[in-house]
């Protein structure tokens, strides 16, 4: 009796392409998220991969984020509780996991540019899930553009950048130092909020 030798099937690379563009993506609550893929760069009070038990505290803010049912975050706090870190996990989830048009809302112009080369572009950096999205060289020091969205940046400072993009996902850092409402327009809360009622997902 004959045998013959069964070689092993080799999916063609067309298919195999096809499979990873169709293939659901991860949902990870923040935490999950964070513990999964976050870096903390050196200048970070401790480096390394991002730990949960660090600031357990933390976990349920954070996965309040992926909440569906939760339109608004607001967190009082006192300074050095790694409340900003909780929201650059926030803002890498969804660049990760649920793209769409961002805003990141300052006290100061000059503290986004700061933010944005010390904390927010070292984050992209280690993270490889959020490097390979990174468009370096489309963006600008207040316009983080990756393959399927923008992060804008601004201080509040600066009524007109609050009132120009339409958005889907709001932060706001630091609301207490936030200057308030001129004569001409609004404070600088509500114009950005403004930014979300008209978008469309």
């Amino acid at each position: 009796m004959r045998k013959y030798k069964q070689e092993p099937y080799t999916v063609p690379p067309w298919i195999y392409n096809a499979i990873q563009v169709l293939r659901p993506v991860e949902r990870l609550t923040v935490s999950e998220w964070a513990a999964k893929y976050r870096v903390l760069p050196d200048g970070n009070a401790i480096p390394g991969p991002w730990s949960n038990s660090v600031t357990p505290y933390l976990v349920e803010i954070m996965d309040t984020f992926s909440d569906d049912m939760v339109e608004e975050i607001v967190f009082v706090k006192p300074t050095q509780v790694g409340g900003t870190s909780a929201m650059e996990n926030m803002l890498g989830s969804l660049i990760a996991q649920d793209p769409a048009p961002a805003m990141v809302v300052y006290p100061s112009d000059d503290l986004a540019e700061r933010t944005t080369e010390s904390k927010l572009e070292p984050m992209v950096r280690s993270c490889k899930v959020l490097a390979d999205k990174w468009r370096k060289n489309d963006s600008k020091k207040l316009a983080l553009k990756f393959s399927d969205m923008t992060v804008y940046l601004t201080g509040a400072n600066s009524p007109a950048d609050l009132a120009s993009t339409n958005i889907r996902y709001l932060f706001l850092d630091e609301v207490d130092k936030f200057p308030g409402a001129s004569k001409k327009e609004a404070d600088p809360v509500s114009l950005a909020r403004e930014r979300t009622k008209t978008f469309f997902n």
